[in-house]
């Protein structure tokens, strides 16, 4: 039998998944932990406590059908979190609900826009005082803040100009003749020897009418591809494209259907142009040609842009070029709309309609509103598909080093050479990687890469573009923890505020309602992972600058409830009610029934339960109270493995003689089982807070003998607790 010293300066790692017990091949090995519950690892190396949640407030039943957090900084001094439920915003601001919405008596804004549906993977941005959401289901909202912090304006957004796309493609041939102003660049199209007609239908259908009997067109085909617009009547004001013509029974079919359908009270009139054909193309099809019509003029002159030259200005007579239709708009209740956005160069982005799901397109230059192309000029709006072998359903875009584009079945990007600005000339979607990622949970930006959860949601990963390559390159963040990965619904980061705290990357667990936190410190790369638990479900979180909020499921009196909560450094429970002064009683209506802990005065009492909405101290408190539930705390290490020349201890037993655990500012400790003592015998010491220890506890002996020799930190009061370092003396027998 022989002892040794074993020593683990800091908890860097986190916790990692237990098909690596094995590795103690792995330097990681000599800094994890098996077991990192209710613990935050700090860049520093340290294990600390988590902080408790405050008590906001309890939402409406509607939550049970889903809930979104999602934050909007008005200003470096005004910033607030919402929390959605199906059809309601509740605004929230430093952690206080915002009552009396607009003076509506309400203290949420209504958006029955928002369906439990659409919740998952509802898509935001905001710029200024305007948020924009986005979903493939969903009109785009833009909510205004006001005067206020009451004041809210909710609208659905009135395009200025909605992309045109193909979606019942057609040709015709229409007679009458045209000619154009120039051969390149922004010309007029003047058209001639036009057949019109006018008149009062005879009858309309769902997508036809009827002329009247002496009507003009005389031939089948004769005034194919032109425009009927109903001037009078039933329908008056709808324009269409001719799509065909019997002469036989005068009936004129249309494209699209009509809104309303007219009949024998309508009055039409039947030109060679109409408003609907902006965003359409003539083909010279007897020598060389092709323009996008960009505006019409009148029924005779619309503009054009030349995609490809004319050949010269003459000219051309009615069977030698074609009108290319079935143009509509890209985004509608039929179509869909588009499902994410994005803000980059003074553009706004969208991407990803529901007909179709893998294209992409950015509005004008500081035009947020209008996504019309015109004569592609460098400030034009701007459109493009994904195309390759696999389905690319857009599941999100970000802002980053480039635009970046996440799919189902992959990542993409669009380059920038030297950093010139996007335009139509140089505009093109390159894949970087080809991972996909998983479409209800959000992009995350940190410092040196984009995070996103892979698409079946077993790992988190990061794209990030590195120099020496010039390319972007996919990492597996989560190489060492894909156990804690549970079906990931949520994702936010807080950013670091301080050099005692890192990035802390924060995911919700759909299966059993945890949440998986990263500690990240890329540029040192720390990627330290813990699970938080608590007394009910994570059900979603958002982070208001630095204050980090959470919907709790939690189970009150056999009944669910849904709490807004955030996390407070000075607290130690859950779902916590606190106030600092005199009093003998705390108001905890949430919790009634319920068997809560109670700290006065920093001093842990026993429990109480809530009668009546309240709790009643077995004393007065003279500093402030605390009342809430507690919260499991657990450090465990991984199978002590030393590092000596004989080789592994593996399959030798071993015995925990002694612990000496580095502590800062602790109050309450347990090691494997043994509590440590942290207050001091003497007079008055009982009637006083525990002092918060720095410095080195010692416990042992420690009995057994086990296999793994692990140590295992707990609390068995809800008190601060930093763990800096491990030291241990440990027996080794056959």
């Amino acid at each position: 039998m022989s002892r040794l010293v074993s020593i683990q300066t800091n908890f860097a790692v986190g916790e990692i998944d237990p098909l690596l017990r094995a590795r103690i091949d792995l330097k990681q090995y000599y800094s994890a932990l098996e077991t990192a519950k209710n613990v935050i690892i700090q860049p520093q190396g340290g294990c600390k406590r988590r902080e408790g949640l405050r008590y906001i407030m309890t939402l409406d039943s509607g939550a049970a059908n889903g809930v979104r957090l999602v934050p909007f900084e008005f200003n470096t001094d005004d910033s607030y979190m919402f929390a959605i439920t199906p059809g309601k915003l509740y605004v929230f601001r430093d952690g206080v609900l915002i009552t009396n919405i607009n003076a509506s008596g309400n203290d949420y804004l209504a958006i029955p826009e928002i369906t439990a549906a659409m919740l998952p993977e509802l898509r935001y941005a905001q710029s200024a005082d305007t948020i924009i959401f986005v979903h493939e289901d969903l009109a785009p909202l833009k909510l205004v803040r006001g005067a206020t912090n009451a004041d809210w304006t909710k609208t659905t957004i009135a395009f200025d100009y909605i992309p045109r796309y193909a979606y019942a493609l057609d040709f015709h041939n229409p007679n009458y003749d045209i000619t154009p102003s120039a051969t390149v660049g922004n010309i007029t199209l003047t058209a001639s020897s036009v057949t019109t007609d006018t008149g009062t239908a005879q009858a309309g259908g769902a997508d036809t009418i009827t002329l009247k009997a002496a009507t003009s067109y005389t031939s089948d085909d004769q005034p194919n591809g032109m425009f009927i617009r109903i001037t009078a009547g039933t329908g008056a004001g709808q324009v269409r494209h001719v799509e065909d013509y019997v002469a036989s029974t005068k009936v004129l079919t249309v494209y699209p259907a009509w809104d309303t359908a007219p009949d024998a009270t309508s009055q039409y009139s039947v030109k060679a142009f109409g408003t609907a054909m902006v965003g359409e193309y003539v083909n010279v099809t007897n020598g060389f040609g092709r323009a996008r019509i960009v505006e019409y003029v009148s029924d005779t002159v619309v503009k054009a842009y030349v995609e490809i030259s004319f050949f010269d200005t003459d000219t051309i007579s009615s069977g030698d070029f074609e009108t290319e239709h079935g143009y509509e708009d890209a985004w509608s209740n039929t179509r869909g709309w588009p499902k994410a956005i994005t803000f980059h160069e003074g553009r706004l982005w969208l991407a990803g309609s529901g007909s179709l799901p893998s294209t992409i397109w950015a509005s004008r230059v500081n035009d947020f509103f209008n996504f019309d192309k015109g004569e592609s000029l460098d400030d034009a709006a701007l459109e493009a598909t994904i195309s390759t072998s696999t389905l690319n359903s857009v599941t999100d875009i970000f802002s980053g080093r480039d635009l970046q584009i996440f799919t189902t079945g992959g990542e993409f990007y669009v380059p920038q050479a030297n950093l010139d600005p996007i335009t139509p000339s140089n505009f093109i979607v390159k894949i970087a990687t080809r991972n996909g990622s998983k479409s209800n949970v959000p992009i995350v930006g940190v410092d040196s890469g984009t995070l996103f959860i892979q698409r079946k949601g077993k790992s988190l990963n990061e794209l990030a573009f590195t120099d020496t390559e010039l390319a972007y390159n996919t990492s597996n963040v989560s190489m060492l923890s894909g156990h804690l990965f549970k079906t990931p619904k949520d994702m936010a980061i807080r950013r670091a505020t301080s050099t005692d705290e890192s990035d802390r990357l924060m995911i919700v667990n759909d299966d059993d309602g945890s949440l998986i936190v990263f500690s990240l410190l890329r540029s040192q790369e720390v990627t330290a992972p813990a699970e938080f638990t608590t007394d009910g479900a994570f059900e979603a979180v958002g982070v208001d600058v630095d204050t980090i909020y959470a919907v709790v499921k939690r189970t009150v009196d056999s009944v669910d409830y849904y709490f807004v909560e955030y996390f407070d450094s000075i607290l130690h429970l859950d779902s916590a009610v606190q106030a600092s002064g005199v009093a003998s009683t705390a108001s905890a209506a949430h919790l009634d029934t319920e068997t809560v802990k109670v700290i006065l005065d920093g001093i842990v009492q026993p429990d109480e339960t809530v009668t009546s909405n309240t709790v009643t101290f077995d004393r007065d408190s003279v500093t402030g109270y605390e009342v809430g539930l507690a919260y499991d705390v657990e450090i465990k290490t991984l199978p002590v493995e030393p590092q000596i020349q004989s080789g592994s201890l593996r399959g030798f037993k071993k015995r925990i003689l002694e612990v000496n655990a580095e502590v800062f500012e602790t109050q309450a400790m347990t090691v494997n089982g043994e509590q440590v003592a942290f207050r001091q015998f003497g007079e008055g010491n009982l009637d006083a807070a525990v002092t918060p220890y720095t410095g080195v506890k010692t416990v042992g002996p420690i009995l057994g003998f086990s296999k793994e020799g692990q140590i295992t930190i707990t609390q068995s009061v809800p008190l601060d607790m930093t763990l800096l370092a491990l030291d241990y003396k440990v027996s080794v027998g056959q």
